[in-house]
């Protein structure tokens, strides 16, 4: 689904996709001004490439975020940038359905299903205005059989989803995902990503449409 290379980091990518649950507990009470959570930072200052701010523009902040709860479609989602080589760009992706609910203090539930791949978790926001950013770090282990070995690998990685909001949807909608450690125990058989290594994508027709 995502380039022609090797099997082996397709499904280390296929994998470490966006799978992983938590059970932080949210309330349902008004919003809130709260100051920045920082790990934001933690997740950007891996991206040494400055194609990456081409691609994926400045990143909305404001500890006043506007309400962003509700369910949206990102269709078409498109691949539009990479520091990984050999990905092809303009590339359609299956699509992204995507809810974030009871939001308070820079808090919110998010939901995001893409093709077989479900995500739930607590996630942060900032903004001002309309305009917002959602961000997370995601941490997940998992198994990848190479033979008759199996090898265990540690994935680390922020996704940062930014736009703004309206009555009919996210206008202006990206999403990165950067990674921010990985490692296995293949002794060097597993080709690893590398910190900093992103994918950027976006709604092709510039509305991630408010579904009801």
């Amino acid at each position: 689904m995502m380039k022609p290379i090797s099997l082996t980091r397709i499904a280390i990518v296929l994998i470490g996709a966006l799978w992983l649950t938590s059970c932080t507990k949210n309330d349902t009470e008004t919003i809130v001004p709260i100051g920045t959570e920082y790990y934001i930072d933690d997740i950007l200052s891996v991206v040494s490439d400055s194609a990456f701010w081409v691609d994926f523009g400045a990143v909305n902040s404001g500890p006043v975020p506007p309400n962003v709860e509700g369910r949206y479609l990102v269709a078409p989602n498109i691949r539009v940038g990479t520091n990984v080589e050999g990905v092809p760009l303009g590339i359609a992706e299956p699509n992204i359905n995507l809810t974030l609910s009871k939001q308070h203090n820079g808090i919110a539930i998010m939901k995001l299903s893409q093709d077989i791949d479900n995500v739930t978790d607590t996630v942060f926001i900032m903004g001002s205005g309309n305009d917002f950013t959602v961000y997370f770090i995601e941490e997940k282990s998992y198994d990848v059989p190479i033979g008759d070995v199996c090898y265990h690998v540690r994935l680390k990685r922020g996704v940062v989803m930014k736009g703004t909001i309206s009555e009919t949807g996210i206008s202006n909608f990206r999403m990165a995902t950067v990674v921010i450690e990985m490692e296995d125990d293949s002794q060097g058989l597993m080709p690893l990503y590398s910190p900093g290594e992103y994918y950027i994508y976006k709604d092709g027709d510039n509305l991630s449409q408010r579904i009801e």
